[in-house]
């Protein structure tokens, strides 16, 4: 495993994946009763294909002969990551609560280290579990809003066990684009895993469609898909490609600590929410866990 000090540039691109997705939490929750969980998924991924394809467009003739080769790896990953996860974590949102979701999200680094550990063989430092341990205890301070009490409250449902499948499905999507490093271009190679993606969501959508009905067209439904598609989908995955590229699987799931960070400060910023001492105490046990995990603050030896 690389041990050596990540680049600034690859903390701060790490972070911004997180921040996009806690706001996707959100939305989706605040949107659960009003967009099918499948349709909204799949009109997010449609609108990022076509965000991605001007830029892909040009990028096709001269990398024919990879896309060939690699395609059979380019559709699982649009299986796996585009569909698979976003359907789990949509479907997810209609049955559990947003604390729900960030605690149980609060497990992808540890499936993350479990599957590189069998796929790439690739074992965790001393420090690095350590700071998986210092992200967990944080991320259960401001979950709990400091009340270790609070935690024995929370009720879990098939929501949960949704997110528990989601949370699987991006672990193994994130350990697959490091043990095989795609050779096309980052626009080219998102462009085509999210157009398998939006493949793969039409038979769920003939399964959803006669049950749940379509989509209201609404400036509501219309700002949500919008932002799905811009920010939790194009702008975090390519944040999330480049700094798997960077520090590795294992290091880049830590990054998902930072949720509930993020969760609590648009909370603050967006919903005028009071920010509390626990807060701050569960902010600052996440940042050192993602510090000791990516290899900001150096610790021990391999363990």
């Amino acid at each position: 495993m690389n041990t050596e000090r990540p680049p600034v540039s690859a903390f701060l691109i790490g972070a911004l994946a997180p921040l996009f997705w806690s706001g996707n939490f959100l939305v989706a929750r605040m949107m659960a009763g009003t967009i099918p969980p499948i349709q909204m998924s799949f009109w997010r991924w449609v609108l990022a294909f076509l965000i991605f394809l001007p830029f892909a467009l040009p990028l096709f003739s001269a990398h024919r002969a990879t896309i060939r080769k690699e395609l059979p790896f380019l559709v699982v990953l649009g299986g796996v990551g585009i569909t698979a996860f976003n359907c789990f974590i949509y479907a997810a949102m209609h049955y559990t609560t947003v604390v729900n979701a960030s605690l149980i999200n609060s497990t992808l680094p540890v499936f993350t280290f479990l599957m590189a550990m069998i796929i790439l063989r690739d074992h965790p430092l001393r420090a690095q579990i350590i700071g998986v341990g210092v992200a967990i205890i944080g991320a259960l301070v401001i979950i709990a809003r400091g009340d270790a009490s609070a935690l024995t409250a929370l009720r879990f449902n098939q929501g949960d066990l949704l997110v528990i499948g989601g949370v699987i499905f991006w672990a193994l999507y994130t350990v697959l684009i490091r043990w095989r490093r795609t050779a096309l271009p980052l626009n080219l190679f998102l462009c085509i895993t999210i157009g398998f993606g939006v493949l793969f969501h039409l038979p769920l959508i003939a399964f959803e469609y006669p049950r749940m009905g379509a989509m209201p067209v609404t400036a509501a439904t219309l700002s949500a898909i919008t932002y799905f598609a811009v920010f939790p989908s194009v702008l975090a995955y390519i944040c999330w490609n480049r700094t798997v590229a960077v520090l590795g699987p294992g290091r880049t799931g830590m990054f998902i600590y930072l949720m509930p960070v993020f969760s609590t400060l648009l909370g603050v910023v967006v919903l005028n929410e009071a920010f509390r001492t626990y807060h701050a105490l569960g902010i600052a046990l996440i940042f050192a866990g993602v510090a000791l995990t990516t290899g900001v603050i150096k610790f021990g030896r391999k363990g």
